[in-house]
């Protein structure tokens, strides 16, 4: 669901950028997905760092902040959280301004368009318009964002309501989240090398 960071963890390469975007619509063996070895090193590096941050010790302790019938949602509201951070604190991972890497990726997304996954070629127009990657600068579109997670959710949840926990810890996230992003980043090239 952190697709901002996703995004920035992806480096340089488009074909990178578009797998670590996709990471989120596709399922199955990567050796089986009809995409090109670039795209798809990019969907294996968004799944390594999936794996990495669900064991990171940091996500783990915030999700135990939650009350034990919000556990279960705590993931998806982490991810929306971090890209909230991640909007905030953009100046802190990127050299680059974060309205130029967004024009970017959605520039990127765009011209490999036959590359996507059906759902996320026939969604792009939709987020490209409504500036998905940028949305969460706010916190009403972190609660807009909340609002339409939870309503694809086949058995409903109270997902719009945790914000407000958010608010009551934040300073405590956005350490966490700092400490965790700068761990991902410098790790990002240990896990490219092991793809």
């Amino acid at each position: 669901m952190n697709h901002l960071a996703h995004a920035l963890l992806a480096g340089t390469d488009p074909e990178s950028l578009v797998g670590n975007i996709a990471g989120d619509f596709v399922r199955g063996r990567l050796q089986t997905l009809p995409v090109s070895d670039g795209v798809r090193a990019g969907i294996q590096l968004h799944r390594q760092v999936d794996v990495y941050t669900d064991a990171h010790a940091v996500p783990a302790r915030l999700r135990d902040l939650f009350r034990p019938g919000m556990r279960r949602y705590a993931g998806i509201i982490l991810d929306v959280a971090f890209d909230h951070f991640l909007c905030v604190h953009w100046h802190r991972f990127s050299g680059q301004g974060r309205r130029e890497f967004i024009d970017g990726v959605y520039a990127t997304l765009t011209e490999h368009g036959t590359s996507l996954p059906e759902e996320l070629a026939a969604l792009l127009p939709r987020l490209i318009e409504v500036d998905w990657l940028d949305r969460c600068i706010s916190l009403d579109g972190v609660e807009q964002t909340l609002c339409r997670i939870a309503a694809r959710l086949r058995r409903g949840s109270p997902l719009p309501g945790p914000w407000r926990i958010l608010n009551s810890i934040t300073p405590r996230w956005r350490r966490a989240f700092c400490n965790s992003f700068r761990t991902w980043w410098h790790s990002r090239l240990c896990v490219l090398t092991r793809i």
